[in-house]
């Protein structure tokens, strides 16, 4: 069997030496052994048994078996008597928002699939490794050639099979996959590497707020004991504004404005303000009402008052460097200032993180679809305060791990952005 062929063959920009040949323009059907499905029917899942994959669970190149639902043995051999997925055939999604998403099955064990289509490439044409890098790639071009019906995106077998890649000669594919699975391989590492200084760093954290590890002072000698004390003890609240999201721009201004919904979804804890993108307000705003003591300072908390998520209710960030930049807080937010020598550079964003204090913010979160707390409520809350020196060493330590988080998860960033533009000029 040989690909179907179209009348303009291509090459790509960058080539490894040696190769030299056009590649060849094929549908898929034309490239696999077989193109099924599994089940469109909705098992009931159990505690235990065989594995049992949904769309949700087939990721852009890889299969989430963590994740996994499960199916007796009976209903599982209903499925896999039509669809059998082995090693180095093809996952597509074929129904719902992540449809044409697609990874290679890399287990040796049985399971079985709903709403997942199973391509068997035919080895003597196609690398399924290859195969998995091209679609990734051009997933967004695949899912242009599909026509959904229905209220969401449908892809049938009939047109699985007539999506059109552009395929290598196959010593050239094994090559491209071999180099690319290298560079995955390097990626899926420090993403592993990056959960584990995460789950890292939540365990110190645990541990250091529940005084279980204690820090001394540079002679060796202990620290003071920590003390409760009211929030309002420690912290003196500032007035923020509520300008909308309209009044807001991003083209340039003089006065930055930090939303409560740039907390909840993109702000570090640790806010530095040249590294995050923060719109001004809009010049024609004015601002001359708004007293000096209201702008953000280096070491205030911004909070969000509100939220529809109960784990994020009264999630913050502290501002550790404004550049010089004038800045408010605006709509949904509080500002709490630290008093004088009551807390330490760095200390209070963390100290706001801590499971325990986490915990006594939920307690006081009042609402229904809308969670939210007030200042009133927040300043009964009893925080635990060890000496202004050991605050220091804890705000030290663990921003010397989100240091640590940040490098790694740049270099994440930097490895998938040397990778696309391989992709661009390795693949027609």
């Amino acid at each position: 069997m040989s690909p179907t062929v179209t009348k303009e063959p291509a090459v790509p920009v960058l080539r490894f030496p040696a190769f030299s040949e056009e590649w060849e323009a094929a549908t898929i059907s034309a490239i696999a052994d077989k193109i099924t499905d599994g089940t469109h029917d909705t098992p009931k899942p159990t505690d235990e048994g065989i594995p049992y994959l949904t769309a949700i669970h087939v990721k852009d190149g890889f299969i989430d078996f963590e994740n996994c639902y499960y199916l007796p043995e009976e209903e599982h051999r209903k499925i896999y008597a039509r669809c059998n997925p082995e090693y180095g055939d093809l996952l597509m999604v074929n129904i719902g928002a992540g449809t044409a998403t697609s990874a290679m099955v890399d287990v040796n064990y049985e399971f079985s699939l709903k709403n997942v289509a199973l391509i068997k490439p035919d080895r003597d044409l196609v690398d399924p490794r290859f195969f998995t890098q091209f679609q990734r790639f051009h997933s967004a071009r695949l899912r242009h050639q599909l026509s959904s019906g229905g209220a969401q995106p449908f892809l049938s077998l009939r047109q699985i099979g007539k999506l059109k890649i552009e395929i290598a000669p196959l010593p050239e594919q094994r090559k491209i996959a071999d180099f690319l699975t290298a560079v995955d391989g390097r990626i899926w590492q420090l993403i592993h590497m990056n959960v584990l200084l995460r789950d890292y760093k939540k365990g110190v954290m645990q541990q250091l707020f529940t005084q279980a590890i204690r820090f001394k002072d540079e002679h060796g000698n202990d620290f003071a004991d920590w003390e409760e004390k009211r929030y309002d003890s420690v912290y003196s609240f500032k007035n923020t504004n509520s300008y909308s999201r309209d009044l807001l721009c991003y083209e340039g201004g003089e006065v930055r404005n930090i939303h409560y919904g740039d907390i909840h979804t993109k702000f570090k804890s640790n806010f530095v303000l040249q590294n995050e993108l923060v719109p001004f307000i809009k010049p024609e705003v004015d601002l001359i009402r708004i007293s000096k003591e209201c702008y953000c300072r280096e070491g205030d908390l911004v909070i969000a008052d509100a939220s529809e998520d109960y784990n994020d209710i009264g999630k913050c960030i502290e501002i550790r460097d404004l550049g010089g930049e004038r800045t408010l807080a605006g709509l949904h937010t509080f500002i709490a200032r630290p008093k004088k020598d009551a807390i330490a550079q760095g200390f209070g964003g963390y100290l706001m993180q801590a499971r325990e204090v986490r915990l006594k913010i939920m307690t006081i979160a009042q609402g229904a679809k809308v969670l939210g707390i007030s200042k009133r409520q927040l300043c009964k809350v009893l925080l635990p305060i060890p000496s202004p020196d050991e605050q220091t060493k804890i705000a030290e330590f663990l921003t010397a791990i989100d240091h640590k988080i940040d490098s790694v998860a740049t270099q994440i960033t930097e490895i998938q952005t040397f990778k696309k533009g391989l992709l661009q000029q390795m693949f027609v």
